[in-house]
């Protein structure tokens, strides 16, 4: 089948029925007017690494309908269909009434959900509207749609380290109840002098602290309890890689029963010169969800915060380069009411404190858009 897709804006529902194989897909031509020539050629990127043959076309603006009308009378013929996820109005407008004339299927997505909607002539379709499209993007090819360069990632979902999970759900199960012990850890990992040990020593009343390091085989201490991480990972892991890695040994668990296609941890991605990293992603239902994890202690003496700052970051960070990501702050201390109003306002899902203790859950809720 010869796919026809506009391209007005980016989203990943231009291509993604390209890459289900019940549409049984052969060739995809993307219609762009000239001033989004530049998206649309991100797009064929991504087609031609699914070894899609591609074609961009160029069609006139919307300012001229006449013309636009001509253009796509010359180019929808034949067994195609025709996808107006991502047409502009006038687009859409005009290409369903031509289409309708020549009996040509017409579908759309329904964006946040990955569904299929048949606009027209889907009655001989393989798929009836409302089934979900299959998942087949990996995180290279999502930010590769929005002129993103995936540059590494540290953790990814097919290259797991058990060992390292299981270490991290100790500290995770920890964390909920004692969340000033896991900031010390990171204190203690993040200050160091010239021998690369803690310049604070390790308390001997944090006992639970001690007894957990010396099991990890990750440090040692000197005489008087300084401590020193045996390698890089090691201080990464100890000063907060930990929370990031359980969360995707979380999302690992719950992928068989869920559409997640990627997730990874570290992940870094450069746009235009700007080099972005976000702590966890996940590609799941064809949608892109971030999540940055905090483990220090907020400034506030109650013990509560996750800073306003964090936040704004968090939410530059999803628009990046346009990229349309759901959002969550994963922190040890939970936020205040001004804190938790601007997430809320933001869009930005908050797991924090002792609500860690119901993370799985809060997760899957968060991947299925059911998170009040």
């Amino acid at each position: 089948m010869h796919l026809f897709a506009f391209v007005d804006r980016v989203v990943t529902d231009i291509i993604t029925p390209a890459l289900d194989r019940r549409f049984a897909v052969t060739r995809v031509s993307l219609l762009c007017q000239e001033t989004e020539l530049g998206l649309a050629y991100d797009i064929a990127g991504v087609c031609r690494s699914q070894q899609l043959p591609v074609e961009v076309v160029t069609v006139p603006p919307d300012n001229q309908p006449l013309a636009l009308r001509q253009r796509l009378s010359e180019l929808l013929h034949g067994p195609l269909c025709l996808n107006l996820s991502a047409a502009s109005p006038v687009q859409a407008a005009l290409a369903f009434e031509l289409a309708r004339q020549r009996q040509l299927p017409v579908m759309a997505l329904d964006h946040r959900r990955d569904r299929l909607i048949w606009l027209s002539g889907g009655e001989q379709q393989p798929l009836r509207s409302g089934s979900d499209i299959a998942d087949g993007l990996a995180l290279e090819d999502y930010f590769a749609l929005y002129g993103c360069r995936l540059r590494g990632t540290r953790y990814r979902l097919w290259q797991r380290d058990l060992r390292l999970e299981t270490l991290a759900a100790g500290l995770a199960a920890r964390a909920a109840t004692h969340p000033h012990e896991l900031t010390l850890l990171n204190r203690l990992c993040n200050e160091l002098d010239a021998r690369q040990f803690s310049r604070r020593l390790l308390p001997r009343s944090e006992h639970f602290l001690r007894h957990w390091l010396q099991q990890s085989g990750m440090v040692m201490f000197d005489n008087i309890g300084h401590l020193r991480c045996n390698d890089a990972p090691a201080r990464l892991f100890l000063s907060g890689g930990w929370l990031e890695i359980w969360l995707l040994s979380l999302v690992a668990r719950m992928a068989p029963h869920l559409p997640v296609s990627d997730a990874a941890v570290g992940v870094k991605v450069s746009h235009r010169g700007v080099e972005n990293e976000y702590d966890v992603a996940i590609l799941c239902n064809n949608q892109l969800f971030l999540v940055e994890c905090k483990t220090t202690a907020p400034a506030s003496l109650g013990q509560h915060g996750i800073g306003l700052d964090n936040l704004f970051k968090l939410d530059s960070a999803a628009r990046l380069g346009g990229l349309d990501a759901q959002a969550m702050l994963v922190s040890l201390y939970p936020p205040t009411v001004s804190e938790y109003s601007r997430a809320k306002g933001q869009g930005i899902a908050t797991l924090a404190g002792e609500a860690l203790l119901q993370a799985d859950d809060t997760l899957r809720r968060w991947l299925l858009g059911r998170l009040d």
